[in-house]
């Protein structure tokens, strides 16, 4: 049996953990459609402002509905809007944030 030098090893975990948070972790992608949303979610939510947070709340779901939505867009608004609905109104603002920071621009 032929063991790798634990260098080699050391290294190859490193490769394959940073490939991992690059590929399978952060937010999801919004379709350019949906990007919109973010933002004005953002402003409801820095502002604590629970009607424009509701509307939002009625724009997600609407558009779910209509099937211009993926559920992982869904899901991770939802997630923002539940966590501020609970009163975590900057955790949400922060997730929000990290949801937009995360989208990359469409060619």
């Amino acid at each position: 049996m032929q063991y790798m030098n634990p260098a080699t090893t050391a290294l190859t975990t490193v490769l394959m953990l940073t490939v991992i948070a690059i590929v399978g972790c952060g937010p999801p992608q919004a379709s350019p459609e949906n990007r919109h949303l973010i933002s004005s979610l953002r402003t409801a939510l820095s502002a604590e402002n629970s009607t424009w947070l509701t509307e939002n709340e009625q724009i997600v779901e609407q558009r779910r509905e209509h099937g211009k939505m993926t559920q992982e867009e869904y899901e991770t608004f939802r997630e923002i809007i539940d966590r501020a609905k609970a009163g975590a109104w900057d955790e949400a603002e922060q997730q929000a944030i990290r949801f937009q920071e995360a989208q990359r621009t469409s060619p």
